[in-house]
């Protein structure tokens, strides 16, 4: 990649977190993309408002305007009460 040059949104990345979902499979997740969908999926609840935050830095990640990490944070505290594991 080219200085200056904007990554696409997938190949934006943190270190992973691995979550056990409580009527799913184990999921991998990979970065601020993967955690917005996972986020609107129906096995997370939507209405919170960490649910709601972990959404807006997401984004905000994907536009370059939030580091992926303090994304992967607010997607931590999103998903740790609707979840039996995370690694």
């Amino acid at each position: 990649m080219h200085p200056g040059e904007v990554p696409k949104p997938t190949e934006i990345q943190w270190i992973p977190v691995i979550l056990q979902m409580k009527e799913g499979p184990v999921v991998k997740v990979c970065g601020p993309l993967q955690a917005f969908e996972i986020l609107n999926r129906q096995t997370i609840t939507k209405s919170g408002p960490l649910q709601q935050h972990a959404r807006e830095c997401c984004l905000l990640a994907l536009k370059r305007k939030m580091s992926a990490d303090e994304a992967r944070l607010a997607f931590l505290a999103a998903t740790v009460g609707q979840t039996q594991r995370i690694f």
